[in-house]
Formats: C-alpha cells, structure tokens, sequence
C-alpha cells in the first residue's frame, strides 16, 4: 500500500482528533498545534500514522501523540521520527524530550539518537500531556538534541 507523509493543516484537525481520539491517545489542543504534526496517510487518504510535537520556550519541545496503525512497520515509523527532526527545525525546537514507558521502546529510541533524561526542564510541567504521560507506571524521560 502506497503513504503520503506529510504536516498537519487547519483542516486535518477534526479527523486528526478522532483518530487520537480512537486509540485512546491525549488529544488535547491538538487544533493549537496542528502544524506541529506529522500524518502518515494511505492511498485514500484515512490517517494511518501521527506524530506531533509540543513547542516550549527555550528551543525545547516534548514528543506526543505517536500513533500507529498496526498496518505499517518500523520503517515506518523511523521516517516520521526523521520527519520530526526536520519540522522541530523549521519550529527551532533544538531539544526534543519524550516520554517512554517500554524498555524495549527505549532501545529503538537510543538508535533514533535519544538518551535517558534525569533533569526534567520547568517547561515540560506546564504541559497537561506531560504530566498525564509521567503517571503511567514504569514512566521514563528521554531527550534528543537536533541541533
């Protein structure tokens, strides 16, 4: 099957929310931030990946919102990590941070350039998503700088 990977726009934002909405994933705010997603569409144009990114003041931003439908594979979602790096450019986010709760998540992510985070930034804690993301059990911050 052929994907089109691409941002976010105004008017991707109703069927964006619902297909948060439907994995259960924190989709709030998301027409505030719309330009900071990344969609990965099929051929008839129904979203079958997402990956969005929170801008903080200081060149900072936090990973959200990864969501994958069980039809693609890691390649895939390689490329909408190496997509965000080139969107927090064009948004100068210089220090990405997520928050993982797999060990087997954080061996990927270490390839992806990220490293585990101990000194969580003041910024982060305004964000209602990072907070919620820090209460799920086995919880880990983790941080990549694209500069």
């Amino acid at each position: 099957m052929f994907y089109q990977l691409r941002v976010a726009r105004d008017q991707d934002t109703e069927a964006l929310e619902a297909f948060l909405k439907k994995a259960d994933t924190a989709h709030a705010e998301i027409d505030q931030q719309i330009s900071r997603f990344i969609m990965l569409e099929d051929s008839e144009k129904k979203i079958a990946a997402c990956l969005g990114i929170e801008k903080f003041s200081g060149g900072k931003g936090l990973l959200r919102s990864l969501v994958m439908s069980d039809r693609l594979n890691q390649s895939h979602i390689v490329t909408l990590f190496q997509s965000m790096d080139v969107l927090c450019k064009k948004h100068e986010i210089q220090d990405v941070y997520l928050v993982a709760n797999q060990p087997s998540s954080a061996e990927f992510l270490t390839v992806m350039g990220f490293e585990t985070c101990a000194d969580v930034p003041d910024e982060l804690y305004t964000s209602e998503h990072f907070r919620n993301s820090l209460c799920t059990e086995g919880s880990f911050l983790m941080v990549k700088t694209t500069a």
